[in-house]
């Protein structure tokens, strides 16, 4: 599923383009450090968090017009752990464009990645509905600032990993990584306004959506179509990376395509070797079983999401879920 069709819904459209639009009024000044941070935003992205954020805010009565700004922190906390993250990584290129450090140089984009942080504090203060009710501002802020003390826990776990697969530390890490700023977007959707009695409602949810995400992801690092991904073929084996879909693809493969596997995992390899192992993994169904997990977790999502009452934002939530998984890049 290509990008155009989370963007060209009417129901989502309206709110990214209101979320692009402030974020965007934060990052005009005329420097580098705002050039840079606006850098990996102006290239696209799906936008997943500021939505959670809005469609929770909606689906308990409240109106778009009040939450944008808190949205937009989310969306700007998340660009923030992009540019640190492709510096700690050396990635080159993220949403089809070279990274913020590959056009800006690392000083800048450590720069641009700090501006975007504080930006995103700046949007909450900015939040009209935040700012009318300060216990909802401090929930909101607390949530925000618990999860992205996570997030650092994760990336530090990431640089570190173990040697061999070890499922526990997966799940682990991409509970901290990826589904703690889901979990933060959803919650202070609810925290703004004002029923926190839906909030374990929203902590399943986002948890059990964010591990579905990183599963499709990890899954589409082995498999994804380059053309749609933005990345080589095989990219995750290519640099290394131990994820449920690779350490599934191991286990699954006989003694021949394991060693080569083994042989191109974290080395340079040509295109056309890395093509023949994916084709080959491909043939062995592994997007079938790594995608009946990634379901489980999804359908843990959609269950959370009973207590919610009817409305088309909850109809949205749960069109995300599916969305998530049934991508393409």
């Amino acid at each position: 599923m290509g990008q155009e069709r989370w963007h060209s819904m009417m129901q989502y459209s309206e709110v990214i383009n209101r979320v692009n639009s402030f974020i965007n009024s934060l990052l005009r000044e005329n420097m580098d450090v705002y050039r840079a941070s606006a850098h990996l935003i102006s290239a696209g992205g799906k936008r997943l968090r500021p939505l959670l954020t809005v469609r929770f805010y909606e689906s308990l009565g409240g109106t778009a017009d009040d939450i944008i700004e808190a949205a937009a922190a989310v969306e700007l906390i998340h660009s923030f752990t992009l540019v640190h993250d492709d510096i700690m990584d050396n990635d080159e290129y993220r949403r089809g464009v070279p990274t913020v450090h590959k056009v800006f140089g690392t000083p800048k984009a450590i720069l641009a990645g700090d501006l975007l942080f504080a930006e995103a504090y700046r949007a909450l203060l900015m939040s009209k509905i935040l700012n009318f009710y300060p216990d909802r501002f401090f929930w909101s802020t607390r949530v925000l600032t618990e999860n992205v003390v996570m997030i650092c826990e994760g990336q530090d776990m990431d640089l570190t990993p173990p040697k061999e697969f070890n499922e526990s530390f997966y799940y682990d890490l991409i509970r901290r990584k990826t589904s703690a700023l889901f979990v933060a977007s959803a919650l202070i959707g609810v925290y703004a306004s004002g029923k926190k009695e839906y909030e374990n409602a929203a902590r399943t949810y986002g948890d059990s959506f964010g591990i579905a995400f990183q599963i499709v992801d990890d899954l589409l690092g082995i498999i994804g179509d380059p053309d749609e991904t933005g990345k080589p073929v095989g990219s995750d084996i290519r640099e290394g990376k131990m994820t449920l879909p690779i350490s599934t693809a191991i286990n699954m493969a006989d003694k021949e395509l394991k060693a080569k596997i083994m042989r191109v995992y974290g080395k340079p390899s040509s295109d056309e070797e890395m093509k023949e192992i994916v084709d080959r993994v491909k043939s062995m169904q592994l997007e079938e079983h790594v995608l009946n997990v990634a379901n489980a977790y999804a359908k843990s999502a959609l269950n959370a999401l009973e207590k919610i009452p009817e409305s088309d934002s909850k109809r949205n939530l749960e069109e995300l879920v599916e969305l998530a998984i049934r991508r393409k890049k």
